[in-house]
């Protein structure tokens, strides 16, 4: 695995029909988070996190080279 296996991994996800691995509501999550973190550390208060997301399936163990799924 390299370089671009998040494309690879999209592109594969649409083409196939299934969810890809980064979607948008895993960037919105985690822009919200980094963002959290800065408030927090500029006001010194708790920040609460209002999205939830799922995690995403980790890459199967033992992938041939070329190939994203079992």
């Amino acid at each position: 695995m390299g370089r671009g296996i998040g494309v690879a991994d999209m592109a594969h996800g649409l083409r196939s029909g299934r969810p890809h691995r980064a979607s948008g509501e895993l960037a919105y999550h985690v822009v919200e988070l980094m963002h959290s973190f800065h408030e927090a550390s500029e006001t010194g208060s708790h920040v609460m996190i209002e999205s939830q997301v799922q995690r995403p399936a980790a890459l199967p163990m033992g992938l041939r080279a070329g190939t994203l799924d079992e």
